[in-house]
C-alpha cells in the first residue's frame, strides 16, 4: 500500500471519529436539554394559576351596595378637601411608558385574604421592573389608598381593584392611570412568604424602638401557633424570623401609616434579594420547592421560561433599587365620595415610573485630531 493511500484511510478514520465523537456530544445534549426542560415544567406545575377565567365581576347594583360599605368617618382635625367623585376630571389618554424589549414588568401582589375567605383587596401591590439594558431591578410600590379611575367602576381606592376584578382589573388600572404595561401577574400567599424567610435562616432587619416595641405587643395577626407572645425585639438591628418579618411588612399603626409601611415591605424583599444571590443550585431548587406551592400567577410556562432565560445571566451584575407612587410632593390627603383617599397628581407619577423604564443613555467619546 502506497503512502498516498495510507493517508486517506488515517484522514478517513479520523473523520469518522470526529462524527462519533459529535453524534456522542449532541445526544448529550439532547439528554440534557428533555431532561432540564421536564424538571422545569415539574417545577412550574408548583405555582397556582389564574387566566382570569373564573373571575367575576359586581353588577351596577352589587356596586352601588358596596360603595356604601366604604365610607370612613371623617376625623375633626382634617384640614384636607372634601369632595365629590364626579367633580374629579380624569385625562381621556395616557402616554404608555416603558415600551420595549429591554423592560419587563412584573406585579407582585399581596392580598388581605385569611384561610376560607374569597378574593379580597390587595394588601401590597410591588411592580418589578427588570431594566435589561440598565440591569437594574427596580421595586416601586403602590399606596393601597390612591384615588384613581378603575375601568368600568369610575373613581376608587386603588387596591379596590383586585378585589372588584382580580389580576386583569388591577393591570387595567395601572395601565388606565400611569400607561405602565403589565407582564405578568404573581401573587404571594403570606404563610408562602414566612416558609420563605424561614428557609434562608430569617432575615437581619433594623428596627427603630417603636417597630420592635409594637411587635413585641402585637405581632400575631393571625399565624397559627404564632410565637409572638415570646418576642423580645430591640431597637437596632434584629434577626427576623419568617412570622416576625411579616409582623414586620404589614405594621401600619408606626409612622407615618401605609407611607412607612410599603417602605417596609420593600426593605424585606431587598433584604430576601440579596441573599437569594448568593445561593447554590441545590440551596436554590430547595427553596423554590417550598415557594412555589404558595404563588399564583397569570403566565404560561412558556413566558415565565422566557423572562427567567432573559434574567439569569444578569442575575450577579443586578442593581437593586427602590421607590414609591405617589411621591412626595405629588399627593394630597382627600374625602371622595366618602372615603379617606390619598388625591394623586397622575402625571408627575408617571414620570417617576417612567424614569426606570428608559434605555440608558451611551456617553460619546470624541477623538480630537492633532495636527503634527
Amino acid at each position: 500500500m502506497g503512502k498516498i493511500e495510507k493517508e486517506k484511510q488515517s484522514k478517513g478514520r479520523k473523520k469518522r471519529i470526529a462524527l462519533i465523537v459529535l453524534c456522542v456530544v449532541l445526544a448529550v445534549i439532547l439528554l440534557l436539554t428533555t431532561f432540564a426542560g421536564l424538571y422545569l415544567n415539574k417545577l412550574m406545575s408548583l405555582i397556582g394559576r389564574d387566566y382570569g377565567t373564573d373571575q367575576t365581576t359586581m353588577s351596577a347594583e352589587e356596586y352601588e351596595k358596596w360603595l356604601q360599605s366604604q365610607k370612613d368617618t371623617i376625623g375633626e382635625d382634617f384640614t384636607g378637601e372634601i369632595i365629590s367623585g364626579s367633580d374629579i376630571t380624569w385625562a381621556e389618554n395616557t402616554e404608555p411608558i416603558g415600551q420595549g424589549k429591554h423592560i419587563i414588568n412584573i406585579l407582585l401582589i399581596g392580598q388581605d385574604r385569611r384561610e376560607g375567605e374569597g378574593r379580597q383587596r390587595s394588601d401590597a401591590m410591588i411592580l418589578c421592573t427588570i431594566n435589561k439594558d440598565s440591569k437594574t431591578v427596580t421595586l416601586t410600590s403602590f399606596m393601597r389608598d390612591m384615588y384613581v379611575k378603575i375601568p368600568g367602576y369610575y373613581g376608587h381606592r386603588i387596591n379596590a381593584s383586585y378585589e372588584l376584578g382580580g389580576m386583569k382589573l388591577l393591570d387595567a388600572t395601572l395601565e388606565e392611570n400611569f400607561g405602565v404595561q403589565i407582564d405578568g401577574n404573581v401573587e404571594v400567599d403570606f404563610f408562602g412568604f414566612i416558609d420563605v424567610i424561614d428557609m434562608l435562616g430569617g432575615v437581619d432587619i433594623e428596627l427603630s424602638s417603636a417597630e420592635a416595641n409594637y411587635l413585641n405587643r402585637n405581632g400575631n395577626w393571625g399565624v397559627n401557633e404564632s410565637t409572638a407572645g415570646q418576642w423580645k425585639l430591640k431597637a437596632g438591628m434584629n434577626h427576623l424570623t419568617g412570622e416576625q418579618a411579616l409582623a414586620y411588612s404589614r405594621i401600619r399603626y408606626v409612622g407615618n401609616g401605609d407611607y412607612e409601611r410599603t417602605e417596609r415591605q420593600r426593605t424585606v424583599l431587598n433584604t430576601l434579594f440579596e441573599e437569594c444571590k448568593d445561593l447554590s443550585v441545590l440551596e436554590l431548587n430547595a427553596l423554590l420547592q417550598k415557594l412555589l406551592p404558595h404563588l399564583t400567577t397569570d403566565m404560561t410556562n412558556s413566558e415565565i421560561l422566557g423572562y427567567t432565560v432573559d434574567i439569569f445571566p444578569m442575575m450577579s451584575g443586578l442593581n437593586m433599587q427602590t421607590q414609591r407612587i405617589p411621591a412626595n410632593g405629588t399627593f394630597s390627603d382627600a374625602y371622595i365620595d366618602g372615603m379617606a383617599v390619598l388625591k394623586v397628581d397622575l402625571e408627575a407619577n408617571r414620570e417617576l415610573l417612567a424614569s426606570c423604564m428608559e434605555v440608558p443613555e451611551v456617553e460619546e467619546t470624541q477623538t480630537e485630531e492633532t495636527e503634527e
